[in-house]
């Protein structure tokens, strides 16, 4: 009886891990430079818009250090179309270097 309880804990951790692994393995984090915004409402625009991009799991934007910190599902979003967005707010996503 307590092996077939072992057996079952053990395969739960295991099924558990992979669940983890596997959706772990989709989610990136990305940092965009965006130029133009001067204030917490500039940031809070750019902030909701990302968030209500589908494939973006976290947004958090930060007019002070003129960046956006980016988690999001690389299966349902590119960097090109996160920029897309940050560009469609009014600011600029700035190019990264060698683009």
């Amino acid at each position: 009886m307590r092996n077939r309880i072992t057996n079952l804990v053990v395969s739960s951790v295991l099924v558990l891990t992979l669940g983890v692994i596997t959706a772990a393995a989709f989610t990136k984090t990305i940092t965009i430079r965006v130029d133009g915004m001067k204030c917490a409402k500039c940031s809070g625009a750019v902030t909701k818009e990302l968030k209500d991009t589908e494939g973006v799991e976290d947004a958090q934007v930060n007019h002070e250090k003129g960046e956006a910190v980016i988690k999001y599902d690389d299966q349902k979003l590119t960097e090109a179309k996160l920029r897309e967005v940050i560009n469609g707010t009014g600011f600029k996503a700035a190019e990264e270097k060698g683009q």
